[in-house]
């Protein structure tokens, strides 16, 4: 495990070097490095060869990293473009996003035209719109006259330009309405046929349910946040809550397991099923099929993929035959996501998706061993005590989440909330294993038999206008979220620190406790 860890480390480290590296080369450090791992490839080779990669690991998140933030000379790319208002031609490579009349553009410049004539480009674009009055669609072919300039940081504590920069925009622009802009052509594909699914989902979920619950349910399946209000936004982040309103890990991984628990024991009840397969594999590769299904839904957002890609490394262990340790898993997905996105580790998204299946993981096998966690099989059992040690689990990991993120959200965002310890173990199970495989099948079904997915969304409002009533009355009590003075990055590690040795206390008490049989 360690010959995987300590690249990894040293890989995220240098990601997190390149931030603060200006336009430097990473070379000498590199060379430097590499120069003191080689004599212990001869004094202690294993040693040797572990310093040696950490080196190499250093220099790629680096440099891979660094080229993002400070790209090269291309005298093609629109960031060469004078700030003069040129007519610009390109395809939308996302859906565009927004609420009511307002808009983001996602463009990838094909061609430009100046005084000089027209030449071809390259390079991307994000454009705001203030009032769009017509349809666009990802794949659509526009050309609209712009007025270039490079982003802006918004704040102190949030770097726009580098956030933007890793997913390879350099310039922005300002559209008045949409009446400037002239489409071209249109897209299509596999992509294109995704996103038209997603609209007429969006659309669907738009009618059968309330504003309010619609919103919700749009942003829990499609990862489409432009209809929730800002009172609700609020409500969720005075409760801890708001990272249930983007799609993340959580989602992901509550949904798998929701759907290998139903594949299960579905084909449990087939006595040739079990007398020709083994079920735990026949699960495992069953649940992959909700979990692809609401990645591409969802839009295939980063943090999506990266749940998804730790739950398939998981699921092709089981299918392989082969022990399972999810902290290689874990550390797997990490490597697969920086070298799939440079710069990962500085998004907040990483930080808090992977900190908080740690600190899940680690918890759960801290308390594993005590007789709370173990199912009771003697026949004699009521099912209510064979079914405890789920009920509690179902309780324990939205808390335990909140606990290895807390630090990392008052550092980011300066609130603590205490009302996310109650919300977050009594309401994210609630949209984990109810609304969110619910609404999946809806979603779904929507696309082959409306009628069908027109009584599950009768089904469904109840549930969800529910969550929302209780997210308001959780945010409505005293000190639900206090604001705290950000902590910066030293004693965010001295905090965890002190969990690390608040939970190694336990687990020793723990551990003498089951000994001697008082637990």
């Amino acid at each position: 495990m360690i010959p995987l860890l300590v690249p990894l480390a040293a890989l995220l480290a240098g990601q997190a070097a390149a931030t603060v590296s200006g336009s430097g080369s990473v070379w000498p450090l590199t060379v430097l490095l590499v120069a003191l791992s080689l004599p212990f490839c001869f004094m202690r080779r294993r040693w040797g060869l572990l310093a040696l990669a950490c080196a190499l690991a250093f220099h790629w998140g680096f440099a891979a990293h660094h080229r993002l933030l400070h790209p090269g000379s291309s005298p093609d790319n629109v960031r060469y473009l004078a700030r003069t208002e040129t007519v610009i031609e390109g395809r939308l490579y996302r859906e565009p996003e927004g609420q009511g009349t307002w808009n983001r553009w996602y463009l990838s410049a094909k061609r430009v035209w100046t005084p000089q004539g027209s030449r071809k480009t390259s390079g991307n674009v994000l454009i705001t719109v203030r009032n769009a009055y017509r349809h666009w669609h990802y794949g659509d072919v526009v050309r609209v006259p712009l007025r270039l300039r490079p982003p802006r940081n918004r704040g102190e504590r949030f770097d726009y330009r580098a956030f933007l920069a890793r997913r390879g925009i350099y310039r922005v622009a300002y559209l008045h309405n949409d009446w400037e802009a002239v489409r071209v052509s249109r897209g299509g594909g596999l992509r294109g046929w995704i996103e038209t699914a997603r609209r007429r989902i969006g659309r669907f979920v738009e009618r059968r349910f309330e504003p309010e619950s619609g919103a919700l349910v749009k942003a829990l399946m499609l990862g489409d946040r432009g209809g929730l209000s800002r009172e609700t936004r609020e409500r969720f982040a005075a409760v801890g809550m708001s990272h249930v309103l983007s799609i993340s890990g959580l989602h992901v991984g509550m949904l798998g397991l929701a759907a290998f628990v139903l594949f299960r024991s579905v084909a449990s009840r087939s006595t040739r099923l079990l007398l020709s397969l083994p079920m735990y594999k026949l699960a495992a590769f069953g649940s992959l099929v909700p979990v692809v299904l609401y990645t591409l839904v969802a839009g295939a957002r980063i943090p999506t993929v990266r749940a998804a890609i730790m739950i398939g490394l998981y699921q092709l262990a089981v299918l392989s035959g082969r022990h399972v340790n999810i902290f290689v898993t874990l550390a797997w997905a990490a490597v697969i996501a920086a070298l799939c996105w440079p710069g990962a580790v500085m998004e907040v998204s990483f930080q808090l998706s992977f900190l908080a299946v740690l600190a899940i993981v680690a918890a759960l096998r801290l308390f594993r061993h005590t007789p709370s966690m173990r199912s009771a099989d003697s026949p004699a059992s009521g099912r209510l005590h064979r079914l405890w040690p789920s009920v509690l689990l179902a309780f324990l990991v939205p808390f335990f989440a909140a606990v290895g993120t807390g630090p990392l959200v008052a550092h980011h965002f300066g609130y603590l909330s205490l009302a996310g310890f109650i919300a977050n173990p009594l309401l994210v199970p609630l949209v984990g294993f109810l609304i969110v495989p619910s609404a999946l099948l809806m979603g779904s079904l929507c696309l082959l038999f409306p009628a069908a997915s027109t009584l599950l969304a009768g089904v469904l409002e109840p549930f969800v206008a529910l969550f929302l009533r209780a997210v308001e009355l959780l945010a409505g009590f005293p000190m639900a979220a206090l604001s705290v003075p950000r902590p910066d990055w030293p004693m965010v590690g001295l905090i965890y620190l002190v969990i690390l040795a608040v939970a190694a206390g336990a687990y020793g008490l723990l551990r003498r406790a089951s000994r001697k049989g008082l637990c």
